[in-house]
């Protein structure tokens, strides 16, 4: 019997070996365990939480191992990808005889591909020919199927001059890909840590906020938003179509440093 398929996105959660670790002033554990508490309350039976990079600021195995326990709790699987302030090395390490890192979860009428948008040393992303490799056979495979798409980095302009620059460098390679497959319901990813929704020739395009501290949106120069951190649900129809909704930490004073022009 089809049914609907309900997904949460964290993303970008920046966290230290310890638990004082900040970003931009904020800290970023108790922001994300703030976050991690609302989606227990706000969010019942969770088929997958994807986990779209930058889970770490200081690329230690330690927070990747604080990443995991802080997660344990939940009885959904989790998938996570990297960004480009993780480290690949570590992630393998702290997941370990888990299945974290499978690039493919096939939810019946619904598959999630997962795929890694990261260059090494850089700050933007790329989607390699491997990575355009395991969408292109997945597109292919599930040709019958809704899919979902996910990296780390942005693959469409977000009008703001700085974030740009740091986005897929490719993303014209994607998009012809896109183009030769009509599966293809949304592109879901983390990196920009601001929530924004864009429709393009019938795929849908979604970032989502930071589970710390926020980029101001439309910004041409490096801003920060005093948005509250926040999460994404995405509830996978039959039909293809996906109800969405960001929910935002409210009501709690963060520490931010707003003097900070770069991170």
């Amino acid at each position: 019997m089809p049914r609907a398929h309900t997904l949460v996105q964290i993303t970008d959660p920046h966290l230290h070996s310890h638990a004082e670790g900040t970003l931009l002033g904020m800290n970023t554990e108790r922001s994300l365990k703030l976050i991690l508490a609302s989606v227990e309350a706000e969010v019942t039976d969770i088929d997958l939480i994807i986990a779209t990079g930058d889970i770490a600021q200081d690329s230690s195995l330690q927070a990747y191992r604080n990443f995991l326990s802080f997660l344990a709790p939940f009885p959904a699987p989790m998938r996570w990808i990297p960004g480009n302030h993780d480290n690949r090395e570590h992630m393998a390490t702290a997941g370990a005889h888990l299945d974290h890192a499978e690039a493919i979860v096939d939810l019946g009428e619904w598959v999630v591909v997962l795929l890694d948008s990261t260059v090494s040393k850089r700050v933007y992303g790329t989607l390699g020919k491997e990575q355009l490799a395991i969408l292109e056979q997945a597109l292919i495979q599930y040709a019958d199927r809704h899919v979902l798409v996910t990296f780390h980095h942005h693959a469409i302009s977000l009008q703001s001059r700085w974030i740009d620059q740091i986005g897929v460098r490719n993303s014209d390679e994607l998009k012809t890909l896109l183009d030769q497959h009509s599966c293809v319901r949304a592109v879901v990813c983390g990196h920009v840590h601001q929530a924004s929704d864009q429709l393009i020739d019938g795929v849908r395009y979604l970032s989502t906020p930071s589970t710390c501290v926020q980029f101001q949106p439309l910004s041409q120069d490096f801003g920060i938003d005093p948005l509250g951190p926040g999460y994404r649900k995405l509830v996978l129809n039959p039909d293809g179509t996906i109800d969405t909704i960001v929910s935002r930490i409210e009501g709690v004073d963060f520490e931010i440093d707003f003097s900070q022009t770069g991170y």
